[in-house]
Order: C-alpha cells, then sequence, then structure tokens
C-alpha cells in the first residue's frame, strides 16, 4: 500500500510542476535529390469477333414416312436368312433376326429416299482474345535529404523539387 501511495504521490508532483513532456508534430519542406517512376507491365486482354460463312446441309420434305421400306425389308431379310438357314435347328430364330435386320435396313432406306437434301450458307462467330502488353507507370521512388542523410520513400506522383515531411518530435528514454 505505500508503494502505491508513493507512486500516486510522485505523479501528482510532477504534473503539478508542469514538467510532462508532450508529443509535438510538425512538417517540413526537404530536397528532392532523386525520382525514378516505378513501372510495371499490364496485359490487357481484347475481344476480337471472327466471323465466316460455312456451308450446311439441311432436309426438306418427307413429313409422311411409308411403312413399305421396313415391311419389304423384313419379308426379303426373313425369307434370305430363312433359306440358308434350311435343315437347322435354328431356322425359326435366324429368319427372326434376318427380318428384323432386314426391317432396319428398309427403314434406312426410305428415310434416305424421303425428302430431299440442300446446302444453305449460313454465317457463323466466334470470339477470340488478342492480347497486348504495355508499360504503365504505377508510382515513383523519391530520394530525399533530411540532416545531411539521404532517405527514400514511394509516392504515387512525382513530388517536385522538395517533399513535404511530417515530424514528430517525442522524449526519449536517456
Amino acid at each position: 500500500m505505500k508503494s502505491i501511495v508513493k507512486v500516486v504521490g510522485c505523479s501528482l508532483a510532477v504534473l503539478g510542476s508542469g514538467a510532462v513532456a508532450q508529443e509535438q508534430r510538425f512538417s517540413i519542406e526537404v530536397p528532392v535529390v532523386s525520382v525514378s517512376p516505378i513501372v510495371q507491365t499490364v496485359t490487357d486482354k481484347i475481344p476480337q469477333e471472327r466471323c465466316w460463312d460455312e456451308r450446311v446441309s439441311q432436309r426438306h420434305g418427307g413429313g409422311y414416312r411409308s411403312a413399305t421400306g421396313p415391311l419389304l425389308g423384313a419379308v426379303i431379310g426373313g425369307v434370305s436368312a430363312g433359306a440358308l438357314a434350311d435343315n437347322t435347328g435354328y431356322q425359326g430364330a435366324i429368319a427372326t433376326a434376318g427380318a428384323l435386320l432386314g426391317a432396319s435396313v428398309g427403314r434406312d432406306v426410305s428415310h434416305r429416299r424421303s425428302g430431299r437434301t440442300f446446302y444453305t450458307t449460313q454465317q457463323r462467330c466466334e470470339v477470340d482474345y488478342e492480347l497486348r502488353e504495355r508499360e504503365m507507370i504505377t508510382g515513383y521512388r523519391v530520394g530525399y535529404e533530411y540532416d545531411n542523410q539521404v532517405y527514400y520513400t514511394r509516392t504515387r506522383q512525382s513530388p517536385g523539387s522538395t517533399l513535404r515531411l511530417g515530424v514528430t518530435l517525442e522524449p526519449g528514454d536517456y
């Protein structure tokens, strides 16, 4: 308890005497001794549309599809397969497979013949990107003299012949 009273008493004595040092701030102008631009390479991505004409096939007509082609193909395929499989125990199965295959071929042939194919020209486009590099000044490396020494800093703009410095004075512990 005695030590707390001593600390508080000493603090009050110092405050009462006006001997408390305070921090002081001010600004000064110092000479600039060098300025170098800081350059950065920037890449721009520029879109460019590229178009061309392309020949495209189209089918016209053939709205009604006859069942004649698949049926005729099934009959021909079934009879042919049945004749090839004569005197075997699998004649029915082979004839059925031949009929299915013949129906498929007949369908394909009849679809090709229905309607007509013609060609048109259509424009196609796509976007490509061109990359362009450019140099850009992003700041300045500035050398200035203060108290007979040269210091360096970075600024956004070129400062000219002088640079404003903020100076703070505070008491040191010696």
